[in-house]
């Protein structure tokens, strides 16, 4: 494996960083924070029981031992509830690797206030200086956690970045400090970083940007009078597959679908070039595609349905007419093939024009396909959604799933070749989606993908060719998907360095292989019947693809991140994940012709899952999974448009797992006292419920602690529910929700 691949730890005194304001830069992360923080003249470390600030974490530790050593102790003392440690400020738990939990010298001023607020104390909290600077917050990086190991922290809900506004048709840059939502609030600091030394410290703050910027740039976004009267003149030459007294949406809506579509849809699946794409040279049929998508993210489905049935039609008919004149797209080369001096591959039976429009009629069905999929209980919509992959699984093989590196190209060549690939990686998730919601195979398996990663993002969103060609001569050509999986895999400290599509593309090749061993085993216990080693290795695979997500400076554990919503995204999949390495609840939980009802019923019939350590693991990555939509606010996320539908097919999952937590920790089913891991997670559970209960108008917050828990867990999947309620997009996000509260009804049906 090439070593500007991948990057052990033992190489990273090589890597250095930079500081934004002199020339100086470091070795690790956390020496360039303590430097910029001179800079800014920054105490980002304050203490939550006097107006004491510092630069350094072990600092503020030893005022606290030192001054508040009475303080802590009367605050345990206060209280007749479980004892958290508190008197000890370096026992508290915090959102960190559990590997290095016990090398934590101790946890942070909000950290202190909110396990006062549960504990019932009144300590005062330290309100953060607006105009300071600290990064967004990572993902919490227990998630990644042994079934063993140590106490699950309490307080994850703080590593969660709020919204800072409705987003609408822009996104905004996230301010590098969130600031309280009212006076008095709780400030959302970000968790420690783990370094590779095992000691943790905050990653490098960010300067602030609070300009509002579009999302992305296209020019095809506003359709002219002229673009138009092009576009109807080249539906006119399929008019063999246009419905009677059929008409083209006017430029208006046509300019809004497509601003709908890039806005909504196209942060989570980026495989188009906005830059360098021009609405007359795009394919018709990809023009329909687009507006299709985005016609949902209007609210104008029903001009929708139509669009993408015509777009399916005409490009199924441009591909028939390429196979009548035997044009054969270019591959990756093979030994057919010969490399000219420009280091293009030419082809005897196509040329490039031809492999273009193939992408092009390849990414129009995967938009119709992907809109298929979330028709819900529009049937005939889901089969048409769900017979697509065939058609595609063989365009994206005709085009090749192989590559060979090339040499320096122009900006346009470039985005070309780098938009094809993305597409046909973006279809092998897509398909993996399908698997995950409808319990189907995917049609394309990670063996066969012999493809690079994305480039990193920096350099797809690059506005003109002066800035692409500055970022690629800079920058490092990413791995290959098989180098990057071997280097998960294998049992080295090697860990994978990608970009956020990247990293995203690898969380769903590692769920891939553990849902294919799950139809090639027994329903029961999953652990009993996969080999110890195997299981050792997927777990291990987990851990480091969190580190390397952890590292990529992409990454977010916002959706509205200036990034984009994909690392946010992966982190929905890393949970499920870790919840289908530990439990497999089968086939109940497909949405292939089922009604709500009925889904809801298989899974209240299904057995109970047997406690322990195993359902501990799924059940405290179902509860992480619960905390972002928890602190952007149940009634929110629904309604924003970076919120992705693989949350909504992964919640059904997520409830059905915090629900048979919760009843196999009920006293009743108790054969031995609960593990402190359990009782901290239970406590969590109950805090974040009442968050919910409190964000609800009908919400009674103190009725969580008094409920039974069979009613407990009744909240918990109504909570997703009421999640999802909010989402109009795609009616298979509806279909989830009322699947949800019927299946909450069966368990404890509302007063």
């Amino acid at each position: 494996m090439s070593p500007r691949h991948v990057s052990a730890p033992g190489a990273s005194a090589k890597r250095r960083f930079p500081c934004s304001k002199c020339e100086r830069s470091f070795t690790r992360r956390e020496h360039l924070q303590r430097h910029e923080n001179i800079h800014c003249n920054r105490k980002p470390f304050q203490c939550s029981l006097c107006s004491y600030a510092c630069r350094r974490q072990d600092l503020l530790n030893r005022h606290v031992k030192l001054t508040h050593a009475n303080e802590g102790a009367a605050l345990t003392s206060s209280t007749d509830e479980p004892e958290y440690g508190i008197g000890d400020i370096s026992n508290l738990p915090s959102p960190v690797l559990p590997e290095s939990q016990d090398s934590l010298p101790g946890g942070s001023a909000h950290q202190q206030a909110m396990i006062g607020e549960i504990m019932g104390t009144t300590a005062a909290i330290s309100q953060p200086d607006p105009t300071a600077m600290s990064p967004p917050p990572l993902l919490p990086s227990f998630l990644a956690s042994e079934m063993d190991a140590g106490t699950f922290p309490l307080n994850y809900l703080n590593s969660v970045c709020l919204p800072p506004s409705y987003p609408e048709l822009w996104v905004m840059d996230p301010p590098s400090v969130v600031p309280a939502l009212q006076q008095g609030a709780n400030d959302l600091g970000s968790p420690p970083l783990a370094t590779d030394s095992g000691r943790m410290s905050q990653p490098p703050p960010a300067m602030p940007d609070l300009g509002r910027s579009h999302v992305h740039v296209a020019a095809f976004l506003r359709v002219t009078q002229d673009d138009w009267l092009w576009l109807s003149t080249q539906m006119a030459r399929f008019v063999g597959v246009l419905p009677p007294n059929w008409e083209l949406p006017s430029r208006h809506a046509l300019s809004r679908y497509l601003h709908g579509f890039m806005n909504g849809f196209h942060p989570h699946f980026p495989i188009i070039h906005p830059p360098t794409l021009r609405f007359r040279d795009m394919a018709p049929e990809l023009i329909l595609a687009l507006a299709a998508v985005g016609s949902h993210y209007c609210f104008e489905s029903h001009q929708g349905l139509k669009l993408a049935h015509l777009a399916q039609q005409v490009a199924l008919k441009q591909i028939g007419e390429r196979d009548k004149h035997g044009i054969i797209p270019i591959q990756a080369p093979s030994e057919t093939n010969s490399r000219n001096q420009e280091g293009t591959i030419a082809d005897e039976g196509g040329n490039h024009a031809d492999a273009a429009r193939l992408v092009e009629s390849m990414q129009a069905l995967f938009f119709v396909m992907a809109l298929a999929t979330w028709g819900g209980e529009n049937r005939p919509l889901v089969r048409q959604g769900l017979a697509l992959p065939s058609v595609l699984a063989m365009l994206v093989r005709q085009h090749g799933l192989t590559e060979s590196p090339t040499a320096p190209m122009n900006w346009h060549d470039w985005a070309r070749d780098e938009s094809a690939r993305r597409t046909k990686l973006v279809i092998f998730c897509f398909f993996n989606l399908q698997a995950i919601a409808f319990n189907l195979p995917s049609p394309i398996l990670v063996t066969d993908m012999q493809l690079k990663l994305p480039c990193a993002e920096m350099e797809w969103k690059a506005a003109d060719a002066a800035d692409w060609q500055t970022l690629w001569t800079r920058s490092e050509r990413p791995p290959s998907l098989s180098d990057s999986m071997a280097a998960l895999i294998q049992e080295t400290d090697v860990i994978p360095v990608c970009s956020s599509l990247g990293s995203h593309i690898l969380i769903h090749a590692l769920l891939q292989r553990i849902i294919s061993i799950q139809h090639s085993m027994p329903l029961q216990t999953l652990q009993d019947q996969m080999f110890p080693g195997l299981f050792v290795s997927f777990r291990r695979a987990l851990r480091k693809w969190q580190q390397a997500w952890e590292q990529n400076p992409e990454s977010s554990y916002s959706p509205l991140d200036k990034h984009g919503p994909i690392a946010f995204n992966s982190t929905a999949l890393l949970h499920l994940a870790y919840t289908r390495l530990a439990v497999n609840i089968g086939p109940a939980r497909s949405l292939l012709e089922q009604p709500p009802l009925e889904i809801a019923q298989r899974l209240a019939n299904q057995p109970s899952l047997p406690r322990g350590s195993f359902l501990s693991l799924a059940a405290r990555h179902a509860t992480a999974a619960l905390c972002a939509p928890v602190q952007m606010g149940v009634h929110f996320v629904g309604r924003a448009p970076s919120w992705s539908v693989m949350h909504a097919v992964c919640s059904l999952e997520y409830a059905y797992i915090l629900n048979q937590f919760i009843q196999a920790t009920a006293p009743a089913r108790l054969e031995y006292p609960l593990e402190s891991d359990e009782d901290n997670l239970l406590a969590t559970i109950k805090y974040t419920l009442r968050e919910v209960e409190s964000s609800t108008r009908s919400g009674n917050p103190e009725s969580v602690h008094v409920a039974s828990p069979q009613l407990l867990g009744a909240k918990v999947v109504r909570a997703w529910a009421t999640i999802l309620e909010g989402t109009r997009t795609w009616c298979a996000v509806d279909m989830i929700s009322r699947t949800l509260f019927a299946y909450a009804d069966l368990l404890a049906p509302r007063p």
